[in-house]
């Protein structure tokens, strides 16, 4: 199932015509209201006239993530708290504050609605999140499920209520982390229950990596299929990157977010496919916190050619191809 067809399905011709708008309009927007990115486009000698195409967004110089929790928040923002629905504080390894407006949300939730409904999520199913609502990132997961029509169970994360929780109600889906679920494991063991007598049929994990070694030990002990939606702090959103339910690497939602695969160490762009660089995010259509050419730490290879599920949009190699 295809939740937005016009979009997963566009051609690589009409897909790069609204790339590169939606980069215009971007840049336009940062510069005149991020006092940062104005300065980076300063120091790089480039203006919003500066990008007549998509490969000119090679003009902006690659930023490292871990330099953005040194950045004041305000520097970044684009327009005052009043403009602002939510603040979220996010990540495991590193933290960051985002902020998002109502159109930041809107967004996130429709992207996640393109991956549940990927995973054959609809109005009949019954989805039970674990974790904290604290975090902006489970907030779309939970408003794109009720928006589609689901049941969703809000679990917490105190693991003394969840088991009473999921047998009461029957749970279709699970949506968490991998280290939240090895938790729960863990914790059944110890009053000495199983966790496959739960029978989650499949698990959806938010991750910050595309490659969790726990996944492994989770399918064994819980008897079920896992997914990785790439779960990323920085950009302060769930939906930027999924796991093809085929099974053929991971897509990426190209219209909201432009990927790059670099040299590691440098800017120089890969373009060859089937060749392993470091992935490069830019955000296409943030209004709260624009964020240009952020450099992600993680390994990735492109892949050419159709997928089975048939979306167009990018796709990134399963790890276990190229580690």
């Amino acid at each position: 199932m295809i939740a937005n067809k016009n979009i997963e399905t566009m051609s690589k011709g009409d897909l790069e015509k609204l790339q590169l708008s939606r980069l215009q309009k971007q840049v336009k927007w940062a510069y005149e209201k991020s006092a940062f990115f104005r300065s980076v486009f300063e120091k790089a000698g480039v203006g919003p006239s500066d990008f007549m195409a998509l490969d000119d967004i090679q003009k902006i110089p690659c930023l490292e993530k871990n330099a953005l929790a040194d950045i004041s928040i305000y520097d970044l923002l684009t327009l005052p708290l009043s403009g602002v629905l939510r603040i979220s504080r996010q990540g495991d390894a590193n933290t960051y504050v985002k902020m998002y407006t109502s159109g930041d949300i809107a967004r996130n939730m429709e992207m996640m609605t393109r991956v549940l409904v990927a995973y054959d999520v609809n109005d009949t199913t019954v989805v039970g999140i674990l974790g904290e609502a604290s975090d902006s990132r489970l907030m779309d997961v939970q408003y794109a499920l009720e928006g589609m029509g689901c049941s969703v169970m809000l679990m917490g994360s105190d693991m003394n209520n969840i088991v009473e929780l999921m047998t009461q109600c029957h749970v279709d889906l699970l949506v968490s982390d991998f280290r939240l679920i090895a938790q729960l494991i863990v914790d059944l063991q110890a009053k000495g229950e199983n966790a496959q007598d739960l029978y989650v049929p499949s698990v959806v994990c938010l991750e910050e990596t595309l490659h969790n070694p726990m996944r492994a030990y989770i399918e064994r002990r819980m008897n079920v299929n896992t997914k990785t939606v790439y779960n990323s702090p920085s950009f302060g959103c769930a939906g930027l990157m999924y796991q093809c339910k085929c099974g053929k690497g991971y897509h990426v939602n190209e219209d909201y977010y432009y990927p790059e695969i670099v040299e590691f160490g440098q800017d120089k762009v890969i373009s060859e496919s089937h060749r392993v660089g470091e992935l490069v995010i830019t955000t296409l259509t943030a209004e709260a916190m624009p964020l240009f050419r952020v450099r992600t730490g993680h390994a990735v290879m492109r892949l050419d050619g159709d997928c089975g599920c048939g979306r167009t949009m990018m796709r990134i190699a399963p790890p276990t191809e190229y580690e």
